[in-house]
């Protein structure tokens, strides 16, 4: 399986490259598009499907690019695209940021695959960060998006964040996977979901879900 990262932006975005090479999902291209495009085209690759996994700036902003050079397929959480639309709720109006947005070809909701040759990645509804922000399971590795990282939970004092439901997403359904499952977040270094178990501040979070 092809898996390579490419960081992106001032703010360090993770975006992914991952799948079959013939039919491969760039996920989260954040910035810099021709540096991910170079990479695409380093590796011979054939994208199939640009996958956002939730709808701020830093994940979304070379993504018309990627997508118009590659043909790929645009892909959101049905539960995101409202979001993704919304410059108040994607930061772009906020933070005055520019960026071209492409409606997104293709929705998807829990359960749901995207296929990759002989890869297959599952979605995950796991609202908290956003209220549609999803993960991508693929085997034993787990694109986390902005939901988990390594000792850390996703902000939810952005717009449609909520630290309930994130809590409920991490514990609920990721920690739910086997404890040597990957995880490649949004920012910052991989992991694994036994490592998040025994370390990951969402347990500190759990005091303040009620005020």
């Amino acid at each position: 399986m092809v898996l390579e990262t490419v960081v992106t932006g001032n703010i360090q975005e993770n975006c992914y490259l991952a799948g079959s090479p013939d039919g491969l999902l760039v996920i989260d291209p954040g910035d810099e598009a021709e540096k991910i495009l170079s990479r695409i085209k380093a590796g011979n690759y054939q994208v199939k499907y640009v996958v956002l996994t939730h709808c701020h700036y830093d994940h979304i902003g070379a993504a018309a690019e990627v997508q118009e050079e590659t043909g790929a397929q645009l892909v959101i959480c049905a539960k995101e695209k409202e979001n993704y639309l919304d410059p108040r709720a994607n930061l772009m109006g906020s933070l005055k940021v520019g960026g071209r947005l492409l409606v997104p070809e293709k929705t998807v909701s829990e359960g749901d695959t995207l296929e990759s040759g002989s890869y297959r990645f599952t979605v995950i509804e796991t609202p908290g960060h956003t209220s549609g922000g999803m993960c991508l399971l693929c085997g034993g590795v787990l694109f986390s998006g902005d939901t988990l990282f390594q000792r850390g939970i996703g902000r939810v004092d952005l717009p449609t964040g909520n630290l309930r439901q994130i809590i409920a997403s991490i514990k609920n359904k990721l920690f739910a996977l086997p404890e040597e499952t990957r995880v490649y977040p949004g920012h910052g270094p991989a992991t694994t979901i036994g490592y998040e178990k025994k370390h990951n501040e969402v347990y500190e979070w759990e005091r303040y879900q009620d005020e």
